[in-house]
């Protein structure tokens, strides 16, 4: 341990208490103790938990009650209490779940760039970690969904409290709920993480941690002359305590169970336990353990699905799904689910409040599930027949992309495969810090002050041009001040003019690089004065559909649930689209609620407003829904907020009422990836355009069946019936003329008839022992089927790649049936004979 930090742990509480420093002969760590008889640190494994059926405290304490009794403590200790943070860290680009209380709170707050919410606050986290999942439900001990409780002080300009006074309110909490002092040891220790580190104490009870006092003083530098770890640390300007008290570890001690699921979820495990076939203690304690996680990944809004916070929801579902499995339990992920929001109800009522959501996605997820194994165990199968053994990168690939379980894998490949102890650990890993976007890396020393925001309506403007040079090939400057808005949070850049005397030169495009905006010229400019003039229609085009896709993402909440939130968005003059969570196709009729409560809100010509924010006043004010579009940088936030509807942080441009924009039209919706929607739609004059094009291809297509556009639908349909009776009469005169052309090539018979149609080739090969060759010429271009039936041995996606550059194209397909095609039509005939020569060939070969 560093010498400093050491030096830095030797409080004077330790002498006022009575004390001792020793040393472990286990471990070799230090730790502080009153028992003179102890040898050891007092931290498992060094020693045996020893509360288990001898617990300590004044009375056995439910989660409820011991969440209050620190909260109310720390109260009336001076401390403000919050409210816990959402499970998903939406305020952070960095990482995907909240790991402890002190997340909360980084980077922002922690490196002094924001002030804390309070100072000095406390707070009980819910927290999730998922390092070591294989040690959930066998240890007795490892969760994945715990609450850190945590009091914390900042320590800035003002000097709230240090190290003997955190250590002095850790032995009077203890105290107050019957955990007198000589029966608690300090163990000496550094922490360090995300840039920061400092000394700290395990605060250790009957052989287990139940608390770890972090006293943060150090952030990373290269130029530092402190080494925590291998790497050099400065002095920052913050001091932080950075507390953390294990909720359930507390109720476990006062309780003195078997296990700590036994003292948290008591209830649900009794459940599972009577309505299981197969007993196995293990898989219970772990199938109620990743219920209670589920019940917070997705009360705070995380849809299951193949990336980022999704992806680790998923992973705990499908965990969960085959322990259901193996114990053949007679319940659905949905109703455990359902157990541990009756017990949250009561200090968690926001849960409740997704319930039906909830249960969609889980039927949804075990759906999925179901489909997975089915294809997976072919698919493992498959490849231990072609490959042999399965390495481990395999292993995680037929997870990671097939969503294949390791234990399914196991099954079928037997000892094909080998499964590390920590594979749901590593996997997780992987998932587990999300990759920030993207951002210029390149400062300029320039800077241009950005009109566009406090006057969005303006069109032009005089500047003088500060810098003059070339970007990828083209010519740019860089303006003292500038209406241009660069493009950024998926709103593309304003376009216009420059002009300088005579010279006239087009914006072409617009981006910031540090505090500047680089704009793109269709031709260079001079150092000096210039006039500015935005493309004014496209500008206001803009900013009504930016405003649009606030409020389509607001009615996607209104209609489909809190869960929606925005994944990705683009938009320009012409149209937008918007990516949401969500775990289903949406619906046609949900798109027409989704359109009708938007087009509610802009004739309700509700004011919109733009303001700039400290952040820590705009998240206390509106919460993390601030953060649809991603956690922006700096100590400011833009806030914009439609009246009634939505508040978001947003660095775009908008309309000052709803009423600007006219109307929206959803145009389409299609699915981007597993869990993610994407909507599509118009606004302002481009909606009208929109539904004047649809409503003139309604008459057109209505004036070419010579009906009126109000039967156009049965009047498809009608032809439509007509139209496959009528193939379906063609292919079976198709098949009855087979027998003209059919040819018996050593038992096989090779049919050669033109122009048949996929359905007649089907049903002529099914038929057995035979072999189908057909050309036809469609629209200028020439192509040749091939096909087999399942008893011949013929590769004719071979016969079709060779036949297809005879075509002058090429050709492929499946060894059952296939197709060559190209332009040449002349030499069709030629392709033709060649394509069943090449049959003959293989028949020949194969089977004779």
């Amino acid at each position: 341990m560093q010498s400093d930090l050491q030096a830095f742990l030797q409080l004077d509480f330790f002498k006022q208490h009575g004390f001792t420093r020793k040393q472990c002969p286990e471990c070799g760590a230090h730790f502080w103790t009153t028992n003179p008889e102890q040898e050891h640190c007092g931290d498992a494994p060094c020693v045996p938990y020893t509360f288990i059926g001898d617990p300590l405290g004044d009375h056995p304490y439910t989660a409820s009650e011991m969440r209050e009794a620190f909260l109310t403590f720390f109260e009336q200790h001076g401390h403000t209490r919050l409210e816990r943070y959402p499970v998903v860290a939406r305020w952070r680009n960095d990482v995907y779940l909240t790991i402890a209380s002190i997340a909360d709170f980084q980077p922002h707050v922690t490196s002094g760039q924001v002030p804390p919410p309070a100072n000095p606050l406390v707070i009980s986290q819910p927290s999730i970690r998922l390092n070591d999942l294989e040690e959930v439900g066998r240890s007795g001990r490892h969760l994945t969904m715990f609450e850190m409780m945590g009091h914390h002080a900042f320590n800035n300009h003002e000097q709230i409290y240090w190290s003997e006074k955190t250590i002095q309110l850790c032995d009077q909490f203890l105290q107050s709920i019957g955990v007198p002092t000589e029966q608690v040891t300090y163990k000496e220790g550094e922490w360090y993480g995300g840039g920061n580190a400092g000394a700290c104490l395990e605060v250790l009870a009957a052989g287990m941690e139940i608390s770890t006092l972090v006293f943060m003083s150090l952030q990373r530098s290269d130029e530092g002359s402190i080494e925590v770890n291998g790497e050099a640390y400065t002095e920052m300007p913050l001091q932080v305590v950075d507390t953390g008290y294990g909720l359930e570890r507390l109720v476990w001690l006062t309780q003195g169970s078997e296990t700590v699921y036994d003292a948290v979820f008591p209830d649900v495990i009794t459940a599972i336990h009577d309505a299981v076939a197969a007993q196995n203690q293990e898989d219970i304690y772990a199938l109620a353990d990743h219920t209670r996680c589920l019940a917070f990944m997705l009360g705070d809004g995380i849809v299951p699905s193949n990336t980022e916070e999704g992806y680790l929801a998923r992973l705990i579902a499908r965990r969960a799904l085959r322990f259901i499995e193996r114990l053949q339990l007679d319940m659905t992920l949905d109703e455990l689910v359902d157990l541990h929001l009756q017990q949250l109800k009561k200090d968690f009522p926001d849960l409740l409040m997704s319930r039906d959501a909830m249960h969609a996605m889980l039927d949804k997820e075990s759906e999925k599930y179901e489909e997975t194994l089915d294809k997976g165990r072919r698919l493992v199968a498959r490849y231990v027949q072609e490959h042999g053994a399965i390495p481990e990168e395999k292993l995680i690939q037929f997870y990671d992309t097939h969503g294949v379980p390791p234990d399914v894998v196991k099954e079928v490949a037997g000892d094909a495969v080998s499964i590390p102890d920590d594979f749901a650990s590593r996997v997780a890993e992987l998932h587990s810090g999300s990759q920030p976007a993207d951002r210029e890396t390149q400062e300029s020393r320039y800077s241009t002050e950005q009109l566009y925001y406090e006057q969005p309506y303006q069109r032009s403007f005089k500047a003088t041009v500060t810098w003059t040079g070339t970007e990828d090939g083209n010519p740019a400057v860089i303006l003292d001040t500038t209406l241009f808005y660069p493009e950024g949070g998926g709103q593309a850049s304003d376009q216009g003019i420059l002009r300088q005397d005579d010279t006239e030169r087009q914006v072409l495009h617009a981006h910031k690089q540090g505090d500047a905006v680089i704009h793109i010229l269709d031709g260079p400019l001079k150092q000096g004065t210039v006039e500015g003039t935005i493309d004014w229609q496209r500008r206001y085009d803009i900013m009504r559909h930016h405003t649009a896709t606030h409020l389509i993402n607001a009615a996607a909440r209104h209609v489909l649930g809190s869960h929606i939130w925005q994944k990705g968005s683009a938009l320009d003059d012409t149209e937008a689209r918007l990516d949401v969570s969500h775990y289903r196709r949406i619906t046609s009729d949900e798109i027409r609620q989704i359109e009708q409560t938007a087009n509610a809100w802009t004739r309700d010509a509700r004011p919109v407003t733009k303001q700039t924010r400290p952040r820590e006043q705009a998240e206390q004010r509106y919460g993390m829904r601030l953060y649809q579009g991603g956690p922006p940088a700096g100590s400011t936030l833009r806030i914009l907020e439609i009246e009634g509807v939505e508040v978001e942080a947003c660095g775009g441009t908008h309309v000052d009422n709803t009423a600007e924009i006219g109307c929206i039209k959803i145009t389409g919706t299609e699915r981007v990836q597993d869990g993610v929607e994407r909507i599509k739609f118009r606004a302002a004059e481009q909606a009208l355009d929109y539904l004047h094009s649809r409503d003139q291809l309604l008459r057109e297509t209505a004036g070419a069946l010579d009906v009126s556009p109000e039967v156009l639908p049965q009047t498809v349909e009608r032809f439509f019936t007509e139209w496959k009776q009528l193939r379906k009469q063609v292919e079976e005169l198709q098949k009855q003329a087979v027998s003209s052309t059919v040819e018996d090539f050593h038992g096989v018979r090779i049919v050669t008839q033109d122009n048949l149609g996929s359905g007649a080739i089907k049903d002529i090969t099914g038929q057995g022992n035979t072999v189908v060759v057909s050309k036809n010429i469609d629209d200028g271009t020439a192509a040749i089927h091939i096909a087999r039936s399942p008893d011949i041995e013929l590769d004719c996606n071979d016969i079709a790649r060779e036949t297809g550059n005879v075509l002058g194209g090429g050709g492929g397909g499946k060894p059952a049936v296939a197709q060559a095609g190209g332009p040449n039509v002349d030499a069709i005939d030629e392709a033709f004979e060649q394509a069943i020569s090449l049959v003959k060939e293989q028949l020949k070969e194969k089977h004779l």
